[in-house]
């Protein structure tokens, strides 16, 4: 399901239509005809978003957003206002209660349904603050005592001092991201937003983000934060000249000021494939490429500092008892050396999910070496093959519990790379984004 959606309006016929093409589009829509409904049903569904018209019989638009805004009810939902009789102060006073845009009746079709795409992406991003606020960072810095992590703690401790751009690479699973927040983490910015958008996300949404237009602009969002944008080899031409602008000539056109202003943002980009190859073959920007690459993060695989991992380990097994609840479970010495004579292809990825299935799947307190063998050569995906139907629940439930497992081990046997486990779905990437969000299954730690 893409989402929940609330339309409260007067008219019959303009409630009919908008819910016809949200259900095309895979929503969950509801419908209010009144301000007094619509108030219940947004009280009983959470809606993600609200299309919400001024005037009704009973109780006007602005005042019920008022009302809502005032019980805390947008912190988790998007308004977006409608009227065929609005005003620029009309817009300007709903925006200034918490509306996140508005729209002119009669409704463009077309522009109904990519507001409502950008309301969810506006969604994506107070959600993500919210997790990021909530997390207590127990540990930011790169974990372990080799001595790439000692250098790579001080490049962050140094680099979070600046503005520049910075882009880190490394193979799948080393970590990238949490780079990212680390460096967002030391710097003066750290009480602003840190938002991470995939390459292919920020290409075929291009138009939310964009500057200097008559529409709201995601990038408002991040004033004073950072953006981290993640896969950048997949970055389309349009999305790099868009990158180009936010790195070497950030200016914003504020249209209620009418005055250009700079943009306070700091940009991040990770990628785990080389760049160099890209730029050669003309398919990515070479000025882009070296702006990024004046002061660079490699990030190592885990097999070059196999040493670090009993302190990975330590750190893994706090997390999940502190954050996650799991029971603590004891690793000997023998078994964290035979941890460490493993490749390990996924990575740290690789090692926290091991980590958090043996403290899962684990009956004693001291585990054993050849509980760890048998993680190590997959024989948990067992789990998964041995799944039981439970015909006592609904098909909708059973289809969801069967698609959270199938798409579990999907992510598992492609290490957490959600454009392979699409390719093998059989589904487009932006849908397979929606639907392990509305599965709750984080794809870095699917379990």
């Amino acid at each position: 399901m893409a989402g929940t959606l609330l339309i409260i309006d007067d008219e019959k016929d303009i409630r009919l239509l908008m819910k016809e093409i949200f259900d095309e589009e895979g929503y969950d829509v509801f419908l209010a005809s009144n301000g007094t409904q619509g108030q219940q049903l947004w009280q009983e569904h959470r809606p993600d978003v609200v299309f919400l018209d001024i005037w009704m019989p009973d109780t006007d638009g602005l005042t019920l957003l008022k009302n809502m805004a005032h019980d805390h009810w947008l912190e988790h939902t998007t308004v977006i206002m409608m009227s065929g009789h609005g005003t620029i102060e009309t817009a300007m006073e709903a925006t200034r209660h918490g509306a996140y845009d508005f729209l002119e009746k009669p409704l463009s079709l077309a522009k109904v349904i990519l507001t409502a795409e950008r309301a969810f992406e506006h969604n994506r991003l107070k959600s993500e603050n919210s997790a990021w606020r909530r997390q207590q960072p127990d540990q930011i810095l790169p974990i372990g005592k080799s001595k790439v992590m000692r250098e790579l703690r001080d490049t962050i401790t140094r680099l979070a001092k600046y503005t520049m751009p910075v882009l880190i690479s490394g193979e799948a699973g080393v970590g990238k991201h949490l780079f990212a927040k680390a460096l967002h983490s030391h710097s003066s910015r750290q009480q602003a937003r840190l938002s991470e958008v995939h390459a292919y996300e920020l290409s075929h949404n291009l138009a939310a983000w964009q500057l200097n237009t008559d529409q709201p602009s995601l990038l408002d969002q991040l004033k004073g934060g950072t953006l981290v944008i993640s896969h950048l080899d997949q970055l389309s031409s349009a999305a790099q000249n868009f990158l180009a602008e936010l790195i070497f000539a950030p200016n914003h056109h504020d249209t209620l000021a009418n005055k250009i202003t700079k943009l306070d943002l700091r940009v991040l980009c990770t990628t785990q494939q080389d760049l160099a190859p890209l730029v050669a073959e003309g398919s990515f920007r070479e000025d882009v490429y070296k702006r990024l690459s004046v002061m660079p993060i490699m990030v190592p695989p885990l097999r070059q500092h196999l040493e670090d991992i009993p302190e990975l380990v330590a750190h893994f097994v706090e997390q999940a008892v502190h954050q996650e609840g799991l029971p603590k479970r004891e690793f000997s010495d023998e078994d964290l050396s035979l941890l460490m004579h493993h490749p390990w292809p996924g990575n740290v990825r690789e090692l926290k999910n091991l980590v958090q299935r043996l403290l899962i799947f684990g009956q004693t307190h001291q585990l054993t070496p050849s509980e760890i063998h048998q993680m190590l050569t997959q024989k948990h995906l067992q789990h998964y093959n041995e799944m039981q139907i439970d015909t006592s629940v609904p098909l909708k439930q059973a289809k969801e519990v069967f698609e959270a497992q199938y798409l579990k081990k999907l992510l598992l046997e492609t290490q957490g790379n959600v454009s392979e486990a699409a390719k093998m779905a059989g589904l487009e990437r932006t849908h397979l984004y929606r639907k392990l969000k509305s599965l709750d299954i984080d794809p870095k730690d699917p379990l």
